[in-house]
């Protein structure tokens, strides 16, 4: 730690983004698994140290995939984003994953604003001569009145191979135009199909190797920086700006007869332009986070699947507006799987956030503690339930409950100053979690580890009380970024005011009487199976 444990320091303004879901859909734990689970860990630990992160995300409104939800739910795009936005501010919630503002652009009070950060980044943007009109040839339907784009167009991806839906592919991460997509065919039985072309709107790229260079500063891997380059490379130095389908922001027309409304993945731009201007409200300095001078930490998070709208989208388009700085770091995970497959809403292979928060003797600090764990920061990875059962069951209510439940019997009554023993095992387990958590590469499993080392290594039954205390203390504070229910009940069993803080750490305080110990639930494989979908069976029996 920069400073020893208790001291104060002026806090440093941070502003994590989260992806912005497709609101077509509830959350699984797929979706929590990686970007939404690490972000919360890190804006936990940035305020137990000091710091003052502010979190925005939204749903991204005008998604492809939105207008085909509507079409098979027989209802309108903008009652679909107004439903499941709600749906999904509840499920991070379920999680006790905490946003300071979770945006929808398509309502009020966000529409507006949202439309003209569109307009004033569009005008600017334009200034430094970065955006582009461009013909490109789509097929289009007769019969069904529209394009056949976004998630209306199926086939094969041009780099890998795999069956793709849309622009994008889920096994390689790539990303192309539809005239691109190879043996190109619509979702639906809209035939008989014409090719036509279209005037497109495209933003201009920086060249690729000031692009790469910036995505190397702030610490990419190397894998996606490829995926970055094959796009490149086939597409040119340029991303898409508009797309031919009604519902999104307009962009004026070229033809009368094709609409040209703002591309979603692009628009993640001016939603991170938006993000910024929250957080010169919300900290009260006044000032976008994305500006040069700002003095803020940016951090965003997501999965291989927006790879290439926040790359090229967001970090590339930053690089041609002019009095913009990109995001400091970019934190990528790739997918997460359930016993070995990949989560799958259309497949209903999921548990649904909803239902495992809802479940008999499931608790969530287990759910979030094993999902720490298990994460696919550095590959793909997985929810086996049986796994799940084991470390809720025999870690975290066996051997880390029995050990707290002994200490809380012995807390003392007043206790004594921190042992300077205690508190140099204690500094070096929070080394280990700074580490692994203010970083280029976050990893939230090490920081896990931080914390069972600890819990590991408790005292002896014979220590005594101060002992008891100061360890229960310690475990307060490693747990409460994973753990936010476990380590609020011990700080506040311990006489702690307000969320755990490391500057309040050595100040002794009395623990208040009556209060129970914490307790983790040994849930069954009874108790886990409502959550279980159809594609499992006799899983965790």
């Amino acid at each position: 730690m920069n400073l020893p444990l208790g001291a104060a320091r002026a806090p440093r303004p941070y502003l994590l983004t989260l992806p912005e879901p497709t609101p077509n859909g509830p959350f699984h734990l797929g979706h929590i698994s990686g970007p939404y689970l690490r972000m919360d860990v890190i804006a936990r630990w940035l305020r137990q140290r000091g710091d003052a992160p502010v979190v925005v995300s939204g749903s991204d409104a005008y998604d492809p995939w939105v207008p085909l939800r509507a079409w098979q739910d027989g209802t309108t795009e903008r009652e679909v984003v107004r439903s499941y936005h709600e749906r999904i501010a509840r499920d991070l919630a379920d999680l006790d994953i905490g946003v300071d503002a979770f945006v929808n652009p398509a309502e009020e009070p966000w529409r507006g604003r949202f439309e003209r950060e569109v307009k004033a980044s569009l005008a600017q943007l334009d200034s430094q001569g970065a955006v582009l009109a461009r013909g490109e040839r789509m097929l289009h339907s007769a019969s069904a009145g529209r394009f056949v784009v976004g998630a209306w167009l199926l086939g094969t991806c041009p780099d890998c191979g795999a069956g793709v839906a849309s622009y994008f592919c889920e096994e390689c991460g790539g990303h192309f135009l539809p005239e691109n997509v190879v043996d190109p065919r619509p979702r639906c039985d809209d035939r008989p199909l014409t090719e036509r072309t279209v005037d497109s709107l495209f933003l201009a790229l920086p060249n690729a190797a000031r692009l790469d260079a910036c995505l190397t500063g702030i610490g990419v891997p190397e894998r996606y920086r490829r995926t970055v380059a094959r796009f490149l490379g086939r597409e040119g130095l340029s991303v898409r700006l508009s797309a031919p389908q009604d519902w999104g922001i307009d962009l004026g027309r070229a033809d009368a007869e094709v609409p040209r409304t703002l591309f979603s993945y692009t628009g993640t731009f001016m939603f991170t332009r938006l993000a910024g201007e929250v957080h010169g409200e919300l900290s009260g300095s006044g000032v976008n986070a994305f500006a040069p001078d700002s003095g803020v930490m940016t951090i965003t998070s997501l999965g291989i699947d927006n790879v290439m709208p926040v790359l090229v989208g967001i970090i590339g388009t930053s690089l041609m507006y002019g009095p913009m700085k990109p995001y400091d770091r970019c934190l990528i995970n790739d997918f997460y799987q359930l016993s070995g497959e990949k989560f799958s809403t259309s497949r209903r292979h999921a548990i649904w956030v909803s239902d495992i928060a809802r479940a008999h003797n499931v608790d969530t600090d287990a759910v979030r503690y094993y999902l720490a764990k298990t994460n696919p920061e550095a590959g793909p990875a997985n929810f086996e339930p049986s796994a799940f059962l084991a470390t809720a069951g025999e870690r975290l209510a066996g051997r880390i409950g029995a050990a707290v439940q002994r200490r809380w019997q012995q807390l003392p009554h007043s206790p004594a100053a921190v042992p300077d023993a205690l508190l140099r095992r204690l500094m070096t387990s929070l080394d280990e979690q700074e580490r692994a958590l203010d970083s280029a590469v976050v990893s939230t499993a090490a920081a896990v580890r931080a914390f069972d080392d600890w819990c590991d290594r408790a005292p002896a039954d014979d220590a005594g009380g101060d002992a008891a205390y100061w360890w229960l203390k310690g475990a307060a504070v490693l747990g409460w970024p994973v753990m936010p229910r476990f380590g609020q009940h011990v700080w506040d069993g311990l006489g702690g005011a307000g969320e755990p803080r490391l500057a309040a750490f050595t100040a002794p305080t009395a623990p208040v009487t009556g209060t129970p110990a914490p307790r983790f639930s040994r849930p069954s494989a009874a108790n886990l199976a409502p959550c279980l979908p159809a594609t499992l069976t006799g899983v965790g029996a």
